[in-house]
């Protein structure tokens, strides 16, 4: 049953991707890009945690390839009654695997303010490009390489290009 409704979806997925193309650019430099979303944080000593994610990601689309940056924030939480604030910056490489469906992947360092400091952290991605103001849908599989408190975070959300 379960493998039905993947395959299910996994065609919905590239037909979606197949019918996204995207619309002929005027510029293939985008900086009005942001990023909405949610972020699932799973640190390994601490209970999971949820919250909204957001971001600038200014991106270079050269058809074939996609370099995005990515400055964007979220919080986790530090206890039962506490959360900080996580400030991420990135920059990932896409390559477009069919005319709608982009797998990023990259790195950068994240800030977790007031609970630990610095950490380099890996993220890959798969992104369904629209081409509208609407610019894409994301979902990211992050990993914080804390060596205290290794964090698994998920992340799934829409682009908008204004």
């Amino acid at each position: 049953m379960k493998n039905k409704l993947f395959i299910k979806t996994a065609l919905l997925v590239l037909f979606c991707a197949c019918c996204a193309a995207p619309k002929s650019q005027a510029s293939p430099l985008s900086l009005a890009n942001f990023k909405l979303g949610y972020a699932k944080t799973s640190p390994k000593t601490i209970d999971s945690s949820s919250s909204i994610d957001l971001g600038w990601t200014p991106k270079l689309d050269l058809l074939l390839f996609v370099l995005r940056g990515e400055i964007g924030a979220f919080a986790a939480k530090r206890s039962a009654n506490s959360s900080f604030l996580i400030s991420n910056y990135e920059v990932l490489g896409g390559i477009r695997l069919l005319p709608g469906l982009i797998f990023e992947a990259g790195g950068g360092l994240q800030n977790w303010h007031g609970a630990g400091g610095v950490f380099p952290v890996a993220t890959g991605g798969v992104v369904l490009n629209l081409g509208t103001a609407l610019d894409r849908l994301y979902f990211d599989y992050c990993y914080a390489f804390n060596k205290n408190n290794e964090t698994k975070i998920l992340k799934l959300g829409i682009g908008l290009n204004l």
